[in-house]
């Protein structure tokens, strides 16, 4: 862009264009027919795709248009996000799908508007007089349309397109050349708070850096409101520093990364770290252990568990640290295949079932496994396709393809290293488990008895004191103190029950048990 046009910059929310103006251009052009946020959200991709195509060469123009439907749009979108997330983000029903793709494009289609903007204000000498005072916000809406769009991806754990990272870099590289990428700002007319490009630009970054292949999509939510909160206070340099952990090359279309010693210094890469922000995410994890409350200016939706916060802030704490996360045990290269059943009823059908079963087909897919240990394997497969149902704390049943037990597992990482291929990491929770029959004996549960998984143990069942570990369907768990259950014509007596882990349609929980 012609440096002429934005040597001095007055920062303001929107352009100072007359009312009666934007009426008469634009409302009479662009009106939403659809009754619904989805259909909304689809016809506003359709109107900035359209005119992108047709908006000729004025940067007024497009402006006009592209910030007319993103101001329609904010509470759509918002409406729309919200009811993926609630829906578990699984993408097993047509309109999930649906709403998925209809996020990105909008998401794709905004940026790309915005972009367009400043590419026609270099020749639209004009008319830019009138934008200028626009520029910063015009590249800070741009930069969050972008993270939208990484979000997006993240939360189906897809692998985040290149360019985007191209294009977040230019934008940054260009606000940082013109001085205002830490000019304070109001991304929109009706934000209470202040931003800046540095910020956007910072939010997108932190993303990619935070293990978001290992979280759920309602912890990448909770995450997302923290890496909002705390962005601002994390260090962005030219040059690194102890501090600055992470590094991205502004034109390179390659993912933000952790510095190593082999790590490139280049003119082209910022490095950037935690600095405050670390800081800031201790204060949240102290104030949540002592007060049990979720901190107010995390912003979150009422009713969001303070423990499940406070997993998420140990979570990002960890992956910002200086030091990596590791792996507790190493992995060894294999190339292998297993048979694997997901969700609790096909993994108990699974157990269940004989040596030879032919109605396993119907219940399992086939995995390359290239890594394993004793606690864990690794398994790469094709991209998403059409109804996949992978999603990180998906209970598993896996065995390799000759007679052996079922190995009982949780999927814990997913992620894209390129649009080839995904890599799933998969914890093993026991080496083999039997299908058991608990009855009830006190609480608020039922008397009926109620299938499960027992985990094999090493520790023998006896008279001594020791606990045991069972898979049981989602909320069966709830008032169950004290249950009976009968192994090898043995009677045992569970009690002290306690729920370990639970996602959306199993739950772990643990027993103290004792013979009968």
């Amino acid at each position: 862009m012609n440096d002429a046009y934005v040597t001095s910059i007055s920062v303001a929310p929107s352009v100072a264009l007359a009312d009666a103006q934007r009426s008469q251009v634009i409302s009479p052009a662009i009106d939403f027919a659809a009754r619904d946020p989805l259909g909304r959200i689809e016809e506003a991709s359709f109107w900035l795709e359209t005119y992108q195509h047709s908006i000729g060469a004025s940067a007024v123009r497009a402006f006009e248009v592209v910030d007319h439907v993103d101001n329609r749009a904010q509470s759509d979108r918002l409406l729309l996000m919200r009811e993926y997330l609630r829906s578990g983000g699984r993408m097993q029903s047509h309109r999930e799908q649906r709403i998925w793709q209809a996020l990105v494009r909008y998401a794709r289609e905004l940026s790309m508007g915005y972009e367009t903007c400043l590419r026609l204000m270099q020749s639209d000498a004009g008319h830019v007089r009138e934008l200028k005072p626009a520029i910063p916000v015009i590249v800070a809406r741009a930069l969050r349309a972008l993270s939208l769009e990484v979000r997006c991806a993240l939360l189906r754990y897809a692998n985040v397109d290149p360019g985007i990272w191209v294009r977040m870099g230019t934008l940054y590289a260009f606000a940082e050349k013109h001085r205002f990428a830490a000019v304070r700002l109001k991304v929109y007319a009706g934000m209470q708070e202040d931003s800046t490009v540095r910020r956007e630009y910072l939010r997108g970054l932190l993303l990619a850096v935070s293990g978001m292949d290992n979280l759920l999509p309602p912890s990448q939510v909770v995450a997302e409101r923290i890496v909002a909160a705390v962005a601002e206070f994390f260090l962005l340099h030219r040059s690194p520093t102890p501090s600055c952990r992470f590094g991205v090359a502004l034109q390179a279309g390659r993912a933000p990364y952790r510095l190593s010693e082999d790590s490139v210094r280049s003119p082209g890469v910022r490095f950037f770290g935690p600095g405050d922000a670390g800081v800031m995410v201790e204060g949240y994890l102290r104030r949540i252990v002592e007060a049990r409350l979720v901190p107010a200016e995390l912003k979150l939706d009422e009713g969001v568990a303070p423990a499940l916060v406070g997993e998420v802030l140990l979570h990002l704490s960890r992956q910002w640290a200086a030091t990596p996360p590791a792996r507790r045990e190493k992995r060894q290269a294999v190339i292998t295949t297993m048979q694997v059943a997901h969700g609790f009823q096909r993994v108990l059908d699974t157990v269940l079932s004989e040596p030879g079963d032919e109605r396993l087909a119907e219940v399992t897919e086939v995995w390359t496994v290239v890594n394993e240990s004793s606690g864990g394997f690794g398994a790469v497969l094709p991209p998403l396709g059409e109804g996949d149902w992978l999603m990180v704390g998906t209970l598993v049943a896996a065995k390799p393809m000759w007679p052996a037990s079922w190995s009982i597992g949780v999927i814990r990482r997913l992620s894209s290293a390129d649009a080839t291929q995904r890599s799933i990491g998969v914890e093993i929770l026991a080496r083999a488990a039997i299908a058991v029959q608990l009855v009830p004996q006190s609480g608020e549960a039922s008397s009926a008895s109620l299938t499960g998984l027992l985990l094999a143990t090493e520790a023998p069942m006896s008279n001594a004191s020791s606990e045991v570990s069972f898979v049981l369907p989602k909320g069966a768990s709830k008032g169950l103190e004290s249950a009976e259950v009968r192994i090898h014509d043995r009677r045992y007596i569970l009690t002290h029950g306690r729920i370990c882990y639970g996602s959306d349609d199993f739950e772990l929980a643990r027993f103290s048990v004792h013979l009968g």
